[in-house]
């Protein structure tokens, strides 16, 4: 009772705003940067897919191209405008908050899926230290966090490094300088740990692939038996 007087006065004092439509966000709203209307627009996928060609992957399936390093687990894509928004806001004006909801899509996604993560690691991507100093926090290991709570499933943490303190891949102009802007950025502290493990590597966003498919290389080269790589959101 107390806690739902005090809610309702800071509703009063300082009432929050929806970051996509302006509209209030009352306490009856499940995260404080979006409003459950604007979350419900947003369309959640159900079904793996190829990191190469998009085709989905059924139930027990492999990707279509024998040579991709990693399966893909995306929520939901990038195009949508609310999307775009919650992962601007958290990458690059560094609120930590917007990791709420967009871990929310990642959970209703793996809600939908017919498939079970219960032998699985996650790893999620890691910024240089650098980076993560500037702002804060690392995106992928919250949204992780959320994912491990969810599915009950361990995190191996600071074992996966990132060493290059690389620029920003959105800043890229081509495939080919994505590629080579992200080679040679991870390494592996105790290649043991991965060794025949099924590994969940957990990011934001993907849009060439190129970072995933560099820490699934030196993953797999470690041992790594199977990795699926888990968004929010995809581009391609």
């Amino acid at each position: 009772m107390l806690t739902r007087a005090k809610n309702l006065l800071l509703d009063i004092l300082f009432p929050r705003t929806c970051l996509t439509c302006a509209k209030h966000i009352t306490t009856h709203d499940a995260h404080t940067l979006i409003c459950n209307a604007c979350m419900a627009t947003i369309p959640v996928y159900n079904s793996l897919y190829c990191p190469l060609c998009m085709r989905r992957i059924p139930e027990g399936g492999k990707p279509c191209h024998p040579e991709a390093q990693y399966t893909l687990a995306s929520a939901t894509h990038y195009t949508h405008a609310h999307v775009q928004k919650l992962i601007w806001q958290m990458k690059y004006q560094h609120w930590q908050s917007a990791a709420t909801p967009l871990s929310t899509l990642l959970v209703t996604y793996f809600n939908a899926l017919p498939h079970h993560f219960t032998d699985y690691h996650i790893v999620p991507i890691p910024l240089h230290k650098n980076k993560e100093w500037k702002r804060g926090f690392n995106q992928a290991a919250i949204i992780g966090g959320h994912i491990s709570t969810h599915l009950h499933i361990p995190t191996i943490t600071k074992n996966l490094v990132r060493i290059k303190d690389t620029s920003a891949q959105a800043d890229q102009k081509d495939y080919t300088l994505r590629e080579k802007n992200i080679e040679g950025a991870f390494h592996i502290t105790r290649p043991h740990e991965f060794k025949n493990k099924h590994i969940l590597l957990v990011d934001d966003v993907t849009t060439s692939g190129a970072t995933l498919r560099e820490a699934a290389r030196v993953l797999k080269s470690a041992g790594a038996k199977k990795i699926v790589a888990a968004v929010v959101a995809r581009a391609q």
